[in-house]
């Protein structure tokens, strides 16, 4: 069995196009940005329809919502507009379907002033490159954007992602040529003491994880919410599929198809005494890493798997029951040798079932979350 490297995970809005609605007053975003405030660090996800979750409510911001659960975080999301599913544990966001940066520019000053949020996830320029709207001037028009924003909230950190891939080719090759001008317009900004720092978005899906070419699948839209962690963490978040024959392999279980799995297949039916979905996995270095298990429990109370790291002792891991399909991130500490190690799941208490496990190394404390 081939095996992967655990450090190689990270290098590194379109949507639904409507017209823009004109913007309530500041007090009625005020309000709405407290809606579901449980006081912890304010974080602002802003962009266009994909940090709306066009076609998968909650969007990213739900597996975001989860990793941030899974290492105890306290986190506020805010901002004027509010959906998604019951797993993403706070609705609010600053999402617009089908809006430009122009657009999103014209009123991003009065929504941060009024959430005041400490952290900004920013994600926009989408519809510039399929409407085709001036794509050479789209870097400009992001600076401008991101120098109104932090002028209007000079202790936020701005995280700026370049886009996630387009299947149209033209609208792809306009799409690049604006990814290769984002890292520069935020050095730029951060040699003028700006808070802003560049996610690299597009590197983490490709087009197999949209849905209609535009916007990402369930699975798509975890993967952009592994990358945005990984910045806020200042650590890699490697991710590792179950069905990838690479490094994993399942016996007397199955794998389903579902496109809201990250990389549209899971590990089921780990029902039977000799059951597991099994990784091999090549470990940089000795020592202790923290593993994300993505995991689907419809069965109405906790239920997991046990885990085996080489020959250790079996540790029980078990995921809240939120549906199948309705995706929780458990986090799960453990300790890895240098080179390949084999982690196996078998059947735990009841029935739950696998989608992928993630791997961070220690990062730098940020006060970001």
């Amino acid at each position: 069995m081939h095996v992967r490297h655990l450090a190689a995970g990270l290098t590194a809005l379109l949507c639904a196009i409507v017209t823009p609605a004109a913007a309530g007053p500041a007090a009625q975003a005020a309000q709405a940005a407290q809606a579901e405030s449980n006081g912890g660090v304010r974080v602002m996800p802003l962009g266009d329809s994909i940090t709306d979750g066009f076609n998968v409510p909650g969007g990213y911001r739900s597996d975001l919502w989860q990793y941030l659960a899974a290492d105890g975080h306290r986190d506020d999301f805010v901002g004027s507009r509010s959906n998604g599913p019951a797993r993403l544990g706070d609705h609010d966001h600053e999402g617009h379907p089908g809006w430009r940066i122009d657009e999103i520019d014209a009123h991003a000053a009065d929504w941060v002033q009024a959430a005041s949020p400490r952290t900004i996830l920013l994600h926009i320029g989408t519809n510039d490159m399929i409407q085709n709207h001036d794509p050479a001037g789209a870097p400009a028009r992001l600076a401008a954007l991101i120098d109104h924003v932090t002028a209007a909230a000079p202790n936020a950190d701005v995280l700026v992602s370049d886009l996630v891939p387009l299947a149209d080719p033209a609208a792809e090759e306009r799409a690049q040529r604006f990814d290769a001008a984002v890292p520069g317009v935020v050095s730029a900004l951060a040699a003028r003491g700006r808070h802003v720092h560049f996610v690299p978005m597009h590197s983490a899906l490709t087009t197999a994880d949209l849905a209609d070419g535009v916007h990402p699948t369930g699975g798509g839209y975890s993967k952009m919410a592994a990358r945005w962690y990984s910045a806020l963490i200042s650590s890699p978040v490697t991710r590792w599929e179950a069905e990838n024959p690479a490094y994993a392999a399942v016996h007397h279980a199955d794998l389903l198809a579902t496109p809201t799995a990250s990389g549209g297949r899971k590990a089921g039916h780990i029902d039977y005494a000799d059951s597991y979905l099994q990784y091999t996995i090549d470990a940089p270095y000795t020592g202790g890493y923290r593993m994300y298990v993505r995991a689907g429990n419809g069965m109405g109370t906790r239920c997991g798997h046990l885990l085996t790291v080489d020959d250790g002792p079996a540790t029980a891991v078990s995921h809240p029951s939120l549906g199948w399909d309705e995706w929780v991130i458990t986090g799960v500490d453990v300790q890895l040798r240098r080179g390949a190690n084999t982690l196996r799941f078998a059947k735990g208490e009841c029935h739950a079932e696998i989608d992928a496990i993630d791997f961070a190394t220690p990062g730098a404390p940020t006060p970001w979350i």
